[in-house]
């Protein structure tokens, strides 16, 4: 049977998070076909002001419909620039002004990064004289809805005056989030998040998304994918949201060691976007503290891994203490043994980001932190974090309602390391030892499977209860390295836990293995063990599938950054291409291509056969 069904839990997750419709979605897609092939052409550098000769045709014709690329790549130069830059660019004020207006008038979804924009902007004193000497745009921007015309309003003097008396006696109720304080908030935001992608986008996915992007479809540039998910009248919001769930995502598909190496500083670099968008939104950072205990069990685990990276931990560590909802959980973790065994300057980097963390150190790792004892980057990331989240509150739009008491107040969760402890968010308490409403202390039968954890090598093996002994259990167990051990525990130590049966993959069948096998070896380059990620991404491409749909099946079959990709990588994403094309290309959940769909692929559709092969044009 196909997984053409939406799951209840997709489904339930897809509520709200929703930011646009799918009609919206589609002509956003068509207009940014243009933009897009000129940036994969060379005539707009990545990390280049706009072309201007393109930006002056778009406004003489009075049509910016095409005008995204351009936009985004002003945004990015606007926002990182100094006034003296600006000032140097300021030949170009007067069309882009224009340009501006216009690109507003049509462009809701970007309204928040047009409200920065013109903040920015305002702080230029040539850019204000050229704004001044047009009374032309004056007379455009009293077109604008009054909504917008307040916001931008609010940001300047010189704009008030070029208002419309609707907009301008309604400025008093300018939402919150559109003040100025919140612009210059949301401009430090922006800035970080560029750097993060501009980082990421030169890494070797980048491949794979150079291809996406070039699809028939209408692709979108790596910048546009900030505006996906916004709702028609740009709210950032369930943007942020958004960017904190996808983040969320990315970790909780790091379920084993081997992936964490692989992919963990793919998933801690989503994670950073999405919490440096929710920073001082405590709203949404409540809404999403289920998560907590699995996200700060990824990091510490990442930090141990992956040392010379504990600047991304330390900026997530930083956002995250800050914000009540997830220090609360924080606080009800037995994670002092795991922040202990971590090297002391990794220790000092976190304690310095948060005292509830500096309490949990060693005493080495104290003395570190006081002395600043740590790198230049590390020392940078608390100033930086605490400049631009401007103290998390609830928002000023919508009210923060105390989540309800869970009906069972007990919860099960795990360390780093693996140990399974229980929580109880009302009381604080955390016990090794599995409660009397999640059914008491654990009982195990004689020759049932379990792992046991060993101290020495630190890892889990697995094997069988030989013997029981009152309240002790008696395992023999293998560990990874092939030793053999038998161990005496008591039956609720942490160390002892039952052998969770590996999830069900059904393994590629007979047809799947010859055309996938077939479709690789006539990729271009590589060798007879691996592709270039590009040629896969090319091949993906001719699917019919939206680039957004592409995007979501590579993050379920492929973790982490790599220039080339193993068959076994490249069949899974030829079995997720055979389920979206069986859910319907068009279908909602397919076109959409959100958060529902990741999880359905990554949840029913990986692991089983798909009722049909994929189409690929070949």
């Amino acid at each position: 049977s196909s997984c053409a069904p939406a799951s209840p839990r997709a489904n339930a997750i897809g509520q709200g998070t929703r930011g646009t419709t799918l009609a919206a979605s589609e002509e956003r897609r068509s207009e940014e076909r243009r933009s897009q092939r000129r940036l994969q052409r060379g005539a707009m550098p990545a990390d280049a002001w706009p072309n201007w000769a393109q930006v002056e045709a778009m406004v003489k014709k009075d049509n910016m419909i095409a005008g995204n690329g351009e936009f985004m790549a002003f945004k990015k130069q606007v926002l990182k620039a100094s006034p003296e830059e600006l000032d140097a660019q300021s030949p170009h004020a007067p069309i882009m002004w224009e340009f501006l207006i216009g690109f507003a008038a049509i462009k809701k979804m970007y309204r928040n990064l047009i409200i920065q924009v013109f903040h920015k902007l305002m702080d230029v004193p040539s850019w204000v004289q050229a704004w001044e000497a047009q009374p032309v745009l004056h007379t455009k921007l009293r077109e604008l809805h009054e909504d917008l015309q307040a916001a931008l309003g609010a940001q300047h003097e010189v704009l008030q005056k070029s208002i419309a008396p609707g907009a301008l006696a309604s400025m008093s109720k300018v939402r919150a989030e559109d003040r100025p304080e919140e612009i210059r908030l949301d401009i430090q935001r922006e800035r970080l998040v560029d750097e993060i992608r501009a980082e990421r986008a030169s890494g070797a996915a980048g491949g794979a998304n150079a291809a996406f992007d070039r699809a028939s479809d209408g692709a979108t540039s790596a910048d546009d994918l900030a505006t996906e998910g916004a709702s028609a009248d740009g709210d950032t919001g369930a943007t942020a949201r958004r960017a904190l769930q996808d983040g969320i995502d990315s970790i909780v598909d790091i379920d084993d060691p081997a992936k964490l190496d692989g992919g963990g500083t793919e998933a801690i670099d989503q994670f950073r976007i999405g919490c440096i968008m929710c920073a001082g939104k405590e709203d949404i950072m409540q809404k999403e503290a289920d998560s907590a205990h699995r996200v700060f069990a990824f990091l510490l685990s990442y930090a141990r891994r992956q040392p010379e990276s504990v600047h991304r931990v330390a900026e997530v560590i930083n956002l995250l203490l800050a914000s009540p909802s997830w220090s609360a959980m924080f606080d009800c973790a037995p994670f002092k043994s795991s922040i202990q065994e971590l090297p002391v300057e990794v220790q000092a980097a976190l304690g310095m980001q948060h005292e509830r963390v500096l309490a949990l150190v060693t005493p080495e790792a104290r003395r570190r932190a006081a002395g600043g004892d740590v790198s230049e980057r590390v020392k940078s990331v608390a100033p930086k974090m605490a400049s631009f989240r401007g103290g998390f509150t609830p928002s000023k739009t919508v009210p923060v309602v105390a989540a309800p008491p869970p009906k069972d107040e007990w919860k099960e969760a795990r360390t780093p390391e693996g140990h399974t402890y229980y929580y109880n968010f009302l009381t604080r308490e955390s016990t090794w030892e599995r409660p009397a409403a999640l059914g008491g202390p654990m009982v195990y039968t004689l020759g049932q499977e379990v792992e046991v954890w060993s101290n020495g090598q630190r890892v889990w093996g697995r094997g069988r209860v030989e013997k029981i002994d009152g309240g002790k259990i008696i395992a023999a167990f293998t560990l990874p390295n092939g030793t053999v051990a038998t161990k005496e525990l008591p039956s609720s130590h942490r160390d002892l836990r039952p052998a969770v049966a590996p999830a069900a993959f059904e393994g590629w069948s007979a047809e799947e293995q010859e055309t996938y096998r077939r479709w690789f070896r006539e990729l271009p380059g590589g060798t007879e063990e691996r592709k270039p990620v590009a040629a896969v991404a090319e091949l993906l491409t001719k699917s019919k599938l939206r680039r957004a749909a592409l995007k979501q099946l590579w993050q379920v079959a492929i973790l982490g950054s790599r220039p080339d990709l193993s068959f076994e990588e490249f069949a899974r994403c030829c079995r997720l291409v055979a389920h979206c094309q069986a859910l319907g290309v068009d279908s909602p959940l397919v076109s959409e291509a959100e958060r529902p769909l990741r999880v359905k692929l990554r949840e029913e559709c990986l692991g089983r056969r798909p009722p049909a092969l994929p189409k690929l044009g070949t």
